[in-house]
């Protein structure tokens, strides 16, 4: 056996153990917390129960339909599966597991050699992305849509490739490049980075583009055939939740987000400047691949910033996700690049070092920071009064009880949820269960009991009050 291929051995086996890590990361304490009310919503709006217009409907009366086409996915998976919470979370875990080789696979593309496993070690151990692979959102799925859109578009920019695999790469990269835009509007922050990259070619390297042009012509016409209605009742909301970006965002750029910490974002982000500054005159050529990877990091932040000094805030971190990619990516292959051998493994140390001891902090020291619904469940089923009134704003009500109802342990031990509406006149103890931010932390009874109930017994866990009353 040559050299060579003993070489490629090693490296295929060792790039296996590490997507396996990545996998055990994604599935350790995959149900550690419960729902938010954020996931509540997407569990409400995916019922397998409900016809597929009263789905739409929902998605629609919820969010303006922001995240359906991920929540009829998710009805999809649940109709197969069981419509369960512990079930759900199953979902993004799969998306966020194949990032990995996924995000290797284009680092490859653009850097022959040894950065792909280095790439898939710095996504499978962030726990940024562990945290979204193990949350009922679509953020670990438009980060596998992006990379998958990256990589069949350099598919199709190529020149080596036969007539027949070009078609097969453009239908690919429509249909994905399609499915990331309808299922997060801020997808097209990456179709505006492809394009770009393409005219500035067009115009400084003479380079083709109509064929590429128009499969992103062809995206932008689906997109507005299949979503029109959607995104003009979302641009109709006046009122966004989103704050208004502060002066020391401009500081971090939401790295202290994405990987754990001030010190430690503090350290990708010099890590990454430092090395764009040192390859400025090879990686700012509009030819080279990476220049994309450049595009997609200003353009994700250069764009909502924009939009929200413009217009109203729309900017924060879980929306731009997939500026993980370009950050790997860049950070790894720039670092390899380096010829000073010093420099090279001082960076190397630095940031493999620094982000084990960081990310081995936040998974396996990690803290409550959702609400306890099934701890409180199961404090209220010993007290064998399983009557429960869940106190929330009318319009989140149902999409509480609907969770609750449906938790393991409430369906384990028989607990009767009542709404605010509901008549209570044959009850003589209830429990009112408060969920506390979505109440503004006022978990008093007066405005769901009559002053004649009495304050028996109380429990609190992380965000949930529930108190037992009795006439």
């Amino acid at each position: 056996m040559s050299k060579k291929k003993i070489f490629f051995e090693k490296n295929f086996i060792l790039f296996l153990i590490i997507c396996l890590i990545g996998l055990f990361l994604r599935l350790y304490k995959i149900n550690f917390e419960d729902y938010w009310l954020d996931e509540q919503a997407s569990f409400w709006v995916a019922d397998p129960f409900l016809s597929l217009d009263d789905t739409v409907k929902r998605g629609h009366d919820l969010d303006f339909g922001t995240h359906i086409i991920f929540n009829i996915i998710l009805k999809k998976f649940f109709l197969i599966f069981n419509y369960e919470p512990q079930v759900g979370r199953v979902l993004p875990m799969i998306f966020g597991f194949l990032s990995i080789p996924a995000i290797s696979y284009l680092t490859f593309q653009l850097q022959k050699g040894n950065a792909y496993i280095l790439v898939a070690f710095l996504s499978s151990i962030n726990f940024y992305l562990i945290s979204y692979s193990q949350e009922l959102r679509s953020y670990s799925l438009i980060f596998l849509l992006v990379i998958l859109s990256i990589i069949f578009f350099y598919k199709i920019i190529g020149n080596k490739i036969s007539l027949r695999n070009k078609y097969i790469y453009s239908i690919l990269y429509i249909l994905l490049s399609l499915l990331g835009i309808c299922v997060h509007i801020f997808f097209f922050i990456v179709i505006i980075s492809q394009g770009t990259y393409l005219i500035l070619n067009y115009y400084f390297n003479k380079k083709k583009i109509i064929y590429s042009f128009n499969c992103i012509a062809i995206i932008i016409i689906f997109y507005f055939i299949f979503m029109l209605d959607s995104l003009l009742l979302q641009l109709t909301i006046d009122d966004f939740w989103i704050p208004q970006i502060e002066i020391d965002f401009f500081i971090n750029f939401f790295f202290s987000r994405f990987f754990g910490s001030n010190i430690m974002g503090l350290i990708y982000l010099l890590v990454l400047l430092f090395l764009i500054f040192l390859n400025k005159k090879t990686i700012f050529k509009f030819s080279d691949k990476n220049f994309l990877l450049i595009l997609l990091l200003f353009f994700s932040y250069f764009l909502p910033i924009s939009y929200s000094f413009l217009v109203e805030p729309i900017l924060t971190d879980r929306y731009i996700i997939y500026v993980l990619i370009p950050i790997f990516i860049l950070i790894v292959n720039l670092t390899l690049s380096l010829k000073n051998k010093k420099t090279k493994y001082l960076i190397l140390f630095l940031i493999l070092s620094s982000s084990l001891v960081n990310n081995y902090i936040e998974i396996f020291e990690r803290k409550i920071s959702k609400p306890e619904f099934n701890k409180t469940f199961q404090y209220i089923a010993n007290s064998n009064i399983k009557n429960v009134l869940i106190k929330s704003p009318i319009s989140v009500e149902k999409i509480i009880i609907n969770y609750s109802k449906n938790t393991k342990t409430a369906k384990g031990n028989n607990i009767t949820f009542y709404k605010s509406n509901d008549k209570l006149v044959e009850l003589n103890q209830i429990w009112m269960t408060c969920y506390e931010p979505i109440n503004s932390f006022d978990c008093s009874h007066k405005s769901n009991l009559k002053s004649s109930w009495i304050k028996v017994d109380n429990v609190k866990y992380h965000l949930i009050n529930s108190t037992l009353f009795k006439k």
